[in-house]
């Protein structure tokens, strides 16, 4: 006989695994326009494809709070982070940076919960896009260096300080690799927890190396940045975002908007160059 467990457990992870099928589906062709133009896609498409992923989010928060599903969790957020890949490649959207050389301005980004590759796919590329096209307008260029870590639920729920320690190690090595770059810090969701805690492991000296931090729906919101002039910090956390309040985990539809924050985000950035 099948154990009673895996018996509740089939119905809920099947249900997830066609809501993947069709949203994927449909998140790929909202982001046509960055595949056959290389932009970002246009409002109206970006919209279409945010809401095909609060969808998502919202059924796998739903699911996490089930104390029957407490298991799944990893399966679940490999799955969803399987699912962001595929609809990555089919809209030629990265979810991998990882650029060699030392270019005029580095940013080092910090990718969220369950999010593929080393930057995800669905905020951070929009970032970058818009902070390359203001550079080239003065003749810089941009490298992009995701940080690999889990990203993982258990991290998250844990509130794990150790990330913050390795990417303090890794902006430490990059400022060292290359000392004539301009160092911009980048985190979203899980991510931006990274970088707080990074500033606090990594000291003052050491973070005067990032010249910009920006985080996306914050968990740590209500507190500074340490070791960090509050003036080169911007924080973008919705109206309604539970994550950004304290102590929040509920993934509601504000927190899968910052994708739209993209151009602010950049213009910020180039004011602190």
């Amino acid at each position: 006989m099948r154990p009673k467990g895996l018996a509740l457990l089939v119905g809920p992870k099947m249900l997830l695994l066609l809501a993947l099928v069709h949203l994927s589906s449909a998140a790929a062709a909202a982001f046509s326009n960055h595949q056959q133009h290389h932009h970002s896609p246009s409002q109206q498409q970006a919209d279409k494809a945010r809401r095909q992923w609060k969808a998502l989010n919202v059924l796998l928060t739903g699911l996490l709070r089930v104390p029957a599903l407490g298991a799944l969790a990893r399966d679940v957020c490999g799955v969803i982070t399987l699912a962001q890949a595929l609809v990555g490649e089919a809209a030629g959207v990265s979810s991998v940076r990882d650029d060699a050389g030392c270019a005029d301005v580095t940013v080092l980004f910090a990718r969220g919960t369950c999010d593929p590759g080393n930057v995800g796919v669905t905020n951070a590329p929009t970032f970058f896009d818009s902070l390359a096209a203001l550079l080239r307008r003065d003749g810089r260029s941009l490298g992009v260096r995701g940080f690999a870590y889990p990203a993982s639920v258990e991290d998250f729920l844990a509130g794990t300080k150790a990330r913050g320690r390795e990417f303090a190690s890794t902006l430490q090595a990059t400022a060292a690799e290359c000392p004539d770059t301009r160092l911009v810090l980048g985190g979203y969701s899980q991510g931006a927890m990274v970088m707080h805690d990074a500033a606090a492991f990594a000291g003052p000296q050491v973070m005067s190396k990032a010249r910009a931090i920006v985080l996306f729906g914050d968990p740590y919101s209500n507190q500074a940045v340490a070791n960090v002039d509050p003036s080169r910090v911007k924080v973008f956390c919705h109206q309604g975002d539970n994550i950004c309040e304290e102590g929040g985990d509920l993934i509601l539809p504000p927190h899968l908007t910052y994708a739209k924050d993209a151009a602010a985000a950049a213009a910020f950035v180039v004011s602190r160059l």
